[in-house]
């Protein structure tokens, strides 16, 4: 029974003992017995345990997004992301409202980090090619650093950080920072342009300051900077190094600074007053052991970095190739300097009509981050499988197409291509066999379009969502041989090698 629902007598007798009991020495606020620094630094020492565990599990995942960067990807804004997440997560230093509870932390993480691993899981395996464009797996990292932050501080007070949760949604996966960078012209400049523009999102969230104009300074000063340093340090610089500065070491000085000029209330001037929850030694261990586990599963979870083979470099003039079309969109996407061309094959009267396009640029890492896009129109989600091994395909060779059993209206162009990447000294290139699925060769087959954000997003998310069956739908043998016979004959020409007659 609350006070609140006493008698009256019953309740006097208690407020008038209380009031009698109570001493003015003990209305002052208790203070920590080591000061309000103290107790601070058992708050970081929380918070870096969490992130040491989750450097610990996505270790292996933060190496391949380093790997890529160093090799010039536009990625690189990735390998800061951890940084920001950090920022903003130190920044919540005021305890929640309401009473925790330990063992609902423990059953709330265990739950959210089974719904989101498994949601992540299931994902790849019905999408694999949106997956890698998207890079899913990084997900998993916020999955776990929630989970980490429910135990080490209460659910109240990971749930009051939905801010940063939808930062961070939005940044560990690249494809939302690429297709901005494809909007605004796809140089590099544009790609540190977007990545201090996120930078300054995080200084925002991280300058918790009731006043509106200060925390707009502070993220405005840090975009600012960053976008001053990708015009000036680089021309001069990596990207890698750009975006670094840009995007990690500007808001991080940006915060610093106002925490310094009093922008935001100083720990000391309030009194840091947090009760964390009580967690064992044995706890501690558990959650290493998961750490580790995850260690574990994500080593091969990584982008396998595929060795191209070399060929001639002038295999385009060798063969019967002839120049049809260019399409000036791919340099949005991989820089300029890049071509995507297409080339028309000579027909064969009673067969498939057949195109070739070829990608090329002197960047492959850029190739790579790109290597999963289905650059053709389809009315459901298309991922690429890899070919059967085969003496008359190049290395690497994968497989998509179109589902025609699928189709709902006769104007829809049906497809089927044959993919891989080859190296020509310094240039790269992905090539594509694309062959119409009219069997009758009256329809060419379509044009490639660019990347648009519904077709990488909303469609597929809208046909997962009405639990469409997974369907791949049949492709005629004469639009496989047709593609078959025009991948060996290119291999037979770029490397001298011709192929058997049979597979």
């Amino acid at each position: 029974m609350s006070v609140l629902e006493l008698p009256e007598t019953a309740r006097a007798g208690r407020d008038t003992a209380g009031t009698a009991a109570v001493s003015p020495v003990a209305c002052t606020p208790a203070a920590a017995p080591h000061g309000p620094h103290r107790a601070y630094r058992g708050f970081l020492a929380r918070l870096v345990a969490a992130a040491g565990l989750t450097a610990l599990a996505y270790s292996w995942l933060y190496a391949d997004v380093l790997a890529a960067a160093l090799a010039g990807s536009r990625t690189a804004f990735l390998v800061v992301v951890p940084v920001l997440l950090m920022l903003i997560a130190a920044s919540y230093r005021t305890p929640p409202r309401g009473v925790g509870d330990a063992e609902s932390d423990w059953i709330i993480a265990a739950l959210i980090g089974a719904a989101g691993f498994a949601a992540i899981h299931l994902v790849g395996e019905r999408m694999p090619s949106l997956s890698a464009l998207w890079r899913l797996p990084m997900l998993g990292l916020a999955v776990w650093f929630a989970c980490l932050l429910i135990i080490m501080f209460g659910v109240r007070h990971v749930l009051r950080m939905w801010p940063m949760w939808l930062f961070a949604v939005s940044t560990l996966t690249p494809l939302p920072h690429l297709l901005v960078t494809a909007a605004l012209g796809g140089s590099d400049s544009a790609a540190v342009v977007v990545a201090a523009a996120f930078g300054a999102v995080a200084v925002a969230l991280a300058v918790r300051t009731p006043r509106a104009g200060r925390r707009t300074a502070a993220a405005m000063s840090a975009f600012l900077g960053g976008a001053a340093i990708a015009f000036t340090v680089g021309p001069h610089a990596g990207l890698l190094v750009t975006t670094a500065l840009a995007a990690g070491a500007v808001p991080v000085a940006v915060t610093v600074a106002s925490h310094l000029l009093g922008v935001v209330e100083p720990v000391a001037a309030r009194g840091f007053q947090f009760d964390l929850p009580q967690r064992s030694a044995r706890s501690m261990a558990l959650l290493l052991a998961v750490a580790a586990a995850l260690l574990c599963l994500n080593a091969g979870a990584g982008t396998a970095v595929a060795h191209p083979d070399s060929v001639a470099a002038d295999w385009i003039e060798r063969s019967e190739l002839r120049p049809a079309l260019r399409f000036p969109f791919i340099s949005r996407y991989l820089g300029g300097g890049s071509r995507l061309d297409r080339y028309t094959v000579v027909p064969e009267p009673g067969r498939p009509a057949a195109a070739v396009d070829v990608i090329t640029t002197a960047n492959p890492a850029l190739l790579r981050d790109f290597a999963d896009t289905v650059w053709y129109p389809s009315a459901h989600p298309v991922s690429y499988r890899s070919a059967a091994p085969s003496d008359r395909l190049p290395a690497g060779t994968r497989f998509a197409h179109s589902d025609a059993d699928a189709a709902t209206t006769g104007t829809e162009p049906q497809w089927y291509a044959l993919t891989w990447l080859w190296s020509l000294g310094t240039v790269h290139q992905q090539v594509t066999v694309i062959v119409s699925q009219d069997v009758g060769g009256q329809r060419p087959p379509p044009q490639p379009r660019p990347l648009s954000w519904p077709a990488a997003s909303l469609g597929p998310a809208l046909w997962l969502a009405r639990q469409q069956p997974d369907t791949a739908g049949r492709v005629d043998e004469q639009v496989l041989a047709r593609g078959l016979d025009l991948a060996a004959a290119l291999r037979g020409v770029a490397t001298d090698d011709p192929a058997p007659a049979d597979v």
